[in-house]
């Protein structure tokens, strides 16, 4: 009957379209709400429920009250009302399947849930009901079968797994105020979950709930039930005996003791014994959490299956259609755990069309119900029209939509049981409760713990110099009054400050007790999550063990300490400034001078200087004067220099330089008598000599000639704008000191005045605008992949060539190859020659048919006339005579124009090599930790600009790379990919190969391979590994990822050589190395030669 009703459209909204499953009130469905454009799950109504009257007025009661309720463990009402089908409620759709089902599972395969996502279960569904008990709301029935499993793509908190436990069906609440539906005498819910008062039929309240959920959790961790009730009289007659369950700890010998304590006050009969609320009982399990991190490692006797792991065989009757534009859809049945879809021929569906990539999606079965896996194709994988981020598992839907290229795809088929029908649900009154109870097998009566001990929350959070207070709730369980103090383990002594003495705890009270955390503000203090125990100390119980285990995330603090050697020194001169980072993490700091009158030069400022923690640097300054006096004392200079942090801080040191004259007094003295002396001299010769004004015959004129005229006046318009750029910035005042004024860089540059180095290219934008003639705006004038600051600093090339030693060969590739990129070029025995002019000797003509007069005619351009064979050298002075017009024989310099023939060849295998000091990993690349240049670069196939810079060395156990990635785009979901073949196929990968990925976000995840070399599976999304790890960093137009992978322990089959791809994914782009290569494609991986390392 139900059947029958899938496409009917209820109230014109709701459109009917599988079964989910039928409950003890009516039947749910998976709907599509038309006027929202989602997914929705629907409960109609059993027809002879809706008929009365009372039902009607609980089902009004019931949408309103769950309506309210607004928490993610709790299955949100969308809606509710009447319709020709009967009355409904419209509810939040979750896909992840029941904890009924997974249990189910787990119990036909043998296997357990993990304890730590049973905790994680029970932690959330105790927060949601804390949550509605505040609200007066009790729900009455805690079953696995209404506890709903959602996956997410990241987990909620830091320690736990990617999914949430809901809370659904409140058909059965009852608020404490207001109706009267259901009176006291009458029982409600499941009786193998009920507790002891609602079997009874008592008031209740939330610990009712508390005890139900103890239930839930003692048949997480043993696969079965406390107790085995067939009738609410059994039920009864066993709790009115006081029995307890069997021990956990008996039936699972890998449980520890604090998951007995937990699940003993769970289900304690007396609702007092209990935990007071939710809250309480959620920070008791989440101390259980913390407490088996902490715990040793044991041996697991029976097999554990992770509750989002993938499954061998898919769930049945789940099928794809595919809509192709221009032809009719297609359905394709899903009978494998694993579907990868592409272009490719190997994959399960082929989808030929343009816009797909060869592999380019994979769907695959896991224990929630499928998952959708992008793999990285350029366009993207669009789930009801929101692209996947590459390899990010994201949970599919019956009907969800999935786009690739231009193909539409839809699952279908029927649900993992989201409502389901269990156990009835009993409403009996007290009065007709009857008949004999049957014989019960004695269990054993679980022996509670005297005392018992509770922190308010399992992480606290401090920053150093600030102090932190918390209490500890201590409860004594027994009837003899104790006295008790605390004490803490794991942290130094100075830090926590626990009680100084014992308190009283009377028999039955509970008390709480105060502890203080200082950490101390210095460099010494670590940050991060640091593991600490608090342990109960009773006078009464001197040999019990009782504690609780937390973190304590400690926060960072900016501080650092700047002085300078001198503040007097006389110009040219010196001085050196030390930073000391005195906090306690990595700072970025900055060192700038100024000086207000403009009348400085300063050389040697950092623009960005990373220091650890309790490292120091030493920068030093050049300071030399803007003019210098000839004469006098010198002017004296007042300057200061800046010390910042990019944190914020900011320390300022004064200093004054004396700028002396160029001559000294004495020297100028005795130059001015000399000349005195020496002009009385030539006049002397002048007048009375043989070829002075008394003495001479006639005068033929030596006409003195500058061959360098021309090249003075190619350079005279250089030298103006020069000079007139350094006359303005002493001028106009020059904030970042870069010898630029402000108003040229803003003006004229474009480049950034609070900045010394606009780029970030090493060099000052003052180097870069007056002395190199580089673009002070672009980090790589030449476009030949090497920082201009580099090139100038490191290598010695020229940053305005590509090419610096003209050999055809960019200096990049010269580099990366080993060979020298300043070498001068060989020629070959018979090049195509070119005649070029050196500097010829030009002789002076003067006109031919006067004749020789006092002021003779020069002519400063030649006539050149071109003699290959003989070299002539020319005198340096001409001498004007009345011959005939010479010609010029110049020194023809021949040079051979050489054009290298490119060939198509395969990529060199790149080589490792050793290092000995290993690299900081921190997200900041300095190239002198790295030794040598990159290894590889490469980039996206139409966008020569955004080039990735791979540098990779290694040591005897470690593996170090530096990503260079330049991308104008900041984007979060910009990732770096780096693929390892440890064997050498290059390809499809076994369970050996490794995979790296690096979010821009900061998300980080390795994964192994998946079966052999040639079964064309892929890789292992479960896997997890902390034998690497990944630091970001970067600056504006590039984005830095270091790692550091311990490869004996991760890849200690890493052959030689091994193969490898990278890949790097732009906003709309991707750049991959080798090109063609592929995430599991055989052969398009790139061989690496490795190496052995003392």
């Amino acid at each position: 009957m139900a059947n029958t009703l899938i496409g009917h459209t209820i109230n014109g909204r709701y459109r009917l379209e599988s079964l989910l499953g039928d409950g003890g009130m009516g039947t749910v469905y998976r709907a599509y709400d038309v006027n929202l454009d989602r997914q929705v799950a629907l409960k109609l109504m059993h027809a002879h429920f809706a008929r009365q009257e009372e039902f009607r007025a609980r089902l009004i009661q019931e949408a309103r009250t769950a309506a309210q309720l607004d928490h993610p463990s709790v299955v949100q009402i969308y809606d509710f009302g009447d319709s020709p089908e009967g009355l409904f409620i419209a509810m939040e759709f979750v896909n992840g399947g029941s904890l009924r089902d997974h249990l189910r599972r787990l119990q036909k395969m043998r296997k357990f849930l993990p304890l730590a996502q049973s905790l994680q279960i029970g932690a959330q569904i105790a927060e949601a009901l804390d949550y509605a008990y505040r609200r007066g709301i009790v729900h009455r029935d805690i079953k696995p079968g209404n506890i709903m499993l959602k996956r997410l793509n990241r987990p909620d908190e830091p320690d736990e797994q990617p999914f949430r436990a809901l809370l659904t069906d409140f058909g059965l609440v009852k608020l404490q105020e207001g109706s009267q539906l259901t009176q006291s005498g009458t029982t409600l819910g499941t009786p193998t979950y009920m507790s002891p008062e609602q079997c009874k039929g008592d008031p209740l309240d939330g610990r009712a709930d508390l005890y139900a959920l103890g239930v839930v959790l003692y048949e997480l961790f043993t696969n079965r039930l406390p107790f085995e009730f067939k009738t609410l009289s059994d039920a009864i007659a066993v709790h009115s005996r006081g029995e307890m369950p069997t021990p956990a700890r008996e039936i699972r010998s890998d449980i520890p003791a604090i998951i007995d304590t937990v699940l003993t006050r769970s289900l304690a009969k007396n609702p007092d014994d209990r935990y007071a609320d939710g809250a309480e009982m959620a920070d008791a399990l989440r101390s259980a959490m913390v407490a088996l991190e902490g715990a040793p490692t044991q041996i697991m006797l029976r097999e554990e299956m992770n509750i989002l792991e993938r499954v061998s065989e898919p769930p049945p009757g789940h099928e794809l259609i595919i809509n192709t534009p221009g032809h009719p859809p297609s359905t394709v049945p899903l009978t494998q755990a694993v579907v990868t879809l592409g272009r490719h021929a190997d994959n399960e569906i082929v989808l030929p069309a343009e816009g797909v990539s060869r592999h380019h999606s994979r769907l695959q079965a896991t224990a929630l119900g499928w998952e959708l896996v992008d793999l990285g194709g350029i366009n993207g994988t669009f789930l009801n029209d929101r692209r996947l981020r590459a390899d990010d598992p994201t949970p599919v839907a019956p009907g969800s939509r999935i786009r690739i290229g231009p193909y539409e795809l839809t699952l279908q088929g029927p649900e993992i049981a989201v409502y389901e029908q269990e156990a009835p649900t009993y409403q009996q009154s007290r009065e007709s409760l009857g008949g004999t109870t049957p014989q019960m097998t004695p269990t054993q009566v679980a022996t509670s713990e005297p005392l018992g001990l509770f922190l308010p929350s399992d992480q606290i959070s401090v920053d150093p110099g600030q102090q932190v207070q918390f209490k500890v709730e201590v409860v004594n369980r027994s009837s003899t009054d104790d006295r008790v103090s605390l004490r803490v383990h794991g942290l130094p002594g100075s830090w926590a400050m626990p009680p100084g003495e014992f308190k009283n705890l009377h028999a039955g009270e509970t008390i709480q007790l105060g502890i203080t955390i200082r950490p101390p503000k210095h460099r010494s203090t670590p940050t991060g999550r640091q593991r600490f125990r608090i342990e109960l100390v009773s006078q009464r119980h001197p040999d019990a063990k009782l504690g609780a285990s937390a973190s304590l995330i400690i926060g960072t603090f900016v501080a650092f300490e700047a002085s300078m050697d001198t503040n007097q020194l006389r110009l040219p001169g010196s001085v050196t400034v030390s930073v000391h980072n005195t906090g306690n993490a990595p700072g970025d700091f900055s060192v700038v001078a100024r000086d207000r009158q403009g009348g400085l030069r300063f050389k040697g400022e950092r623009g960005r200087i990373r220091l650890q923690p309790g490292q120091v640097a030493n920068v030093e300054l050049a300071l030399e004067a803007e003019r210098s006096s000839w004469l006098g004392t010198g002017e004296l200079f007042p300057f200061e220099v800046a010390v910042a942090s990019a944190a914020g801080g900011r320390q300022t040191m004064s200093g004054e330089a004396q700028a002396g004259s160029t001559i000294p007094p004495w020297l100028m003295y005795g130059a001015i008598l000399v000349i005195t002396f020496a002009c009385a001299i030539s006049f002397m010769v002048f007048v009375f000599g043989d070829n002075g004004l008394f003495g001479r015959d006639d005068a033929t004129a030596t006409v003195p000639f500058d061959v360098a005229a021309t090249e003075t006046a190619a350079a005279a318009s250089n030298f103006q704008t020069v000079t007139a750029i350094a006359a303005t910035a002493a001028v106009e005042g020059d904030s970042d000191g870069d010898g630029l004024s402000n108003t040229q860089e803003t003006n004229i540059l474009r480049t950034d005045p609070n900045n010394p180095d606009t780029d970030g290219d090493g060099l000052t934008d003052g180097e870069e605008a007056l002395t190199l003639g580089t673009n002070p705006l672009s980090a790589d004038t030449d476009s030949d992949l090497i920082p201009d600051g580099e090139e100038v600093n490191r290598y010695g090339t020229n940053p305005l060539l590509a090419d610096s030693d003209g050999d055809g060969v960019n200096d990049v590739v010269e580099l990366s190859q080993g060979t020298d990129p300043l070498a001068t070029p060989i020629v070959s025995p018979t090049p195509t020659a070119t005649a070029t002019l050196g500097t010829p000797t030009a002789t002076a003509t003067p006109s031919n048919t006067p004749p020789p007069s006092t002021t003779p005619t020069a002519t400063n351009t030649p006539t050149v006339t071109f003699t290959p064979s003989p070299t002539v050298t020319p005198s340096n002075t001409p001498t004007a005579t009345s011959s005939p017009t010479p010609s010029l024989t110049p020194t023809a310099t021949i040079t051979p124009s050489v054009t290298p023939t490119a060939t198509n060849t395969s990529l060199p295998n790149p080589v490792l090599t050793c290092i000995s000091t290993p690299p900081l990993i921190d997200g900041v690349f300095n190239p002198a930790e790295w030794t040598n240049s990159p290894l590889i670069q490469f980039s996206p196939p139409d966008n020569n600009s955004d080039i990735v810079q791979v540098y990779f060395v290694r040591d005897a156990t470690n593996l170090y790379l530096a990503f260079l990635i330049n991308d104008p785009t900041t984007d979060a979901t910009d990732a770096m990919r780096l693929y390892f073949d440890t064997t050498g196929n290059r390809g499809d990968p076994d369970t050996a190969d490794r995979f790296f990925f690096v979010v821009r976000d900061g998300t980080a995840q390795v994964q192994a391979g998946i079966g052999s070399n040639s079964d064309g599976n892929s890789w292992d999304t479960n896997y997890s590994s902390s034998n690497w790890t990944a630091e970001l960093g970067g600056q504006p137009g590039q984005w830095v990822v270091e790692l550091q992978i311990n490869a004996s322990a991760e890849m200690a089959a890493l052959g030689n050589p091994f193969g490898m791809m990278m890949q790097v994914l732009y906003t709309g782009d991707l750049a991959v190395w080798p090109p063609g290569g592929g995430s599991n494609s055989p052969s398009t991986w790139q061989f690496v030669n490795n190496v052995s390392c003392p």
